[in-house]
């Protein structure tokens, strides 16, 4: 059964198992932490963290196109909806182990939190739900340097839409009209993750491993059976003081699947208003290999991070003409985050003096 398919989304089914052979993924990946590696799970001083990114891609893009011989202008939509994917999350540092690392804090503590993302692209989506929990333990007398382990699950749901969506051969040049089945397919999935951190006077490092879909959960659309490979991801993350005033957070971010490659780099620079620096202004770029390039700018303010990244897309589809119009694929991408800090407020008991005379 042959499907014809608007330009670019004809590109997508295509080759609907290499779709499937990407999983999501946010030029800003450290404003995701829970998407990126369960071990980041609780990974932060405060009560909870609430936090969320939505990225648009290739979006209002024509598809108007040399028709086939034959074809009528109504076979084809005129516009293309691009990917839209909303993420979301919520976590908490939840039980501290006996123990203080040298400010006091808890040495070793378990994080909690949900996770979740919708990534749509025109019928086609994937919807993910799971819990996390994670694990981290303060290492030597100090506990400035730590070891994280995370585990994440939850329900992967995939969708091509049904018959209604699409436009078959058939339809256009008047033979026996086709049929195709709604596919939809969903399954638990698991996910592993692990990260080292360490905590030094002016500078600070995070290094981790995610791997994800440990079982490979069947997601069996249309007519053939398909298993979602495994995914595992890599990321580094640091943060470097030069002055009172700046510092410089590098990054990087790798992912590979099924034969599919991304690589990630960047870097901010945080200019701090205040000497505490929690009050901050981002600005940075980086560079999607054989991909894209992005511009990234951010505010801080106490527990509270707004991040916006631009991509300018550098590949071969960054500048195809159909129909006389430059069609440019470019993401766009805002992040919120907010850490909340609610302490009890000690109860101090009364002393009565009774001084001698």
């Amino acid at each position: 059964m042959k499907i014809l398919k608007p330009i670019l989304l004809f590109c997508i089914l295509a080759s609907w198992g290499q779709l499937q052979a990407q999983d999501v993924h946010f030029s800003m990946f450290d404003m995701s932490p829970v998407n990126l590696n369960p071990a980041y799970t609780g990974f932060y001083e405060g009560t909870f963290r609430v936090g969320g990114i939505y990225r648009s891609q290739w979006q209002g893009l024509g598809t108007n196109s040399l028709l086939p011989q034959g074809a009528t202008g109504n076979a084809y939509p005129t516009s293309f909806s691009g990917y839209k994917t909303p993420s979301a999350f919520i976590d908490a540092p939840i039980i501290g182990i006996k123990g203080k690392d040298k400010f006091g804090a808890p040495k070793h503590w378990f994080g909690a939190g949900i996770n979740f993302y919708n990534d749509q692209v025109s019928y086609l989506s994937t919807l993910k739900a799971e819990l996390a929990l994670a694990f981290h333990a303060g290492l030597g007398a100090r506990g400035n340097t730590r070891l994280s382990f995370g585990f994440k699950g939850g329900i992967l749901q995939q969708s091509v839409g049904d018959a209604s969506d699409y436009t078959f051969e058939n339809d256009i040049t008047g033979g026996t009209p086709e049929t195709f089945a709604s596919g939809t397919a969903s399954g638990m999935d698991f996910s592993a993750g692990l990260m080292l951190s360490h905590v030094a006077a002016g500078w600070n490092i995070e290094a981790g491993v995610a791997y994800n879909h440990l079982n490979s959960p069947e997601l069996t659309i249309t007519n053939d059976v398909y298993k979602l490979p495994s995914n595992i991801i890599g990321s580094v993350r640091s943060n470097i003081s030069l002055t009172r005033k700046l510092s410089v957070r590098p990054m990087a971010f790798v992912q590979y699947m099924d034969k599919a490659f991304e690589a990630n780099l960047q870097a901010l620079a945080a200019i701090h208003f205040n000497d505490t620096k929690d009050f901050n202004l981002l600005a940075g770029a980086g560079y999607r290999l054989s991909d894209a390039a992005f511009a990234r700018l951010g505010l801080e303010y106490r527990g509270l991070s707004f991040g916006v990244a631009y991509d300018f897309n550098l590949s071969g589809l960054s500048n195809s003409n159909y129909s006389g119009s430059n069609l440019r694929g470019q993401g766009f991408e805002l992040g919120l985050t907010y850490i909340a800090k609610i302490y009890r407020t000690p109860v101090v008991k009364e002393i009565l003096f009774n001084p001698r005379f």
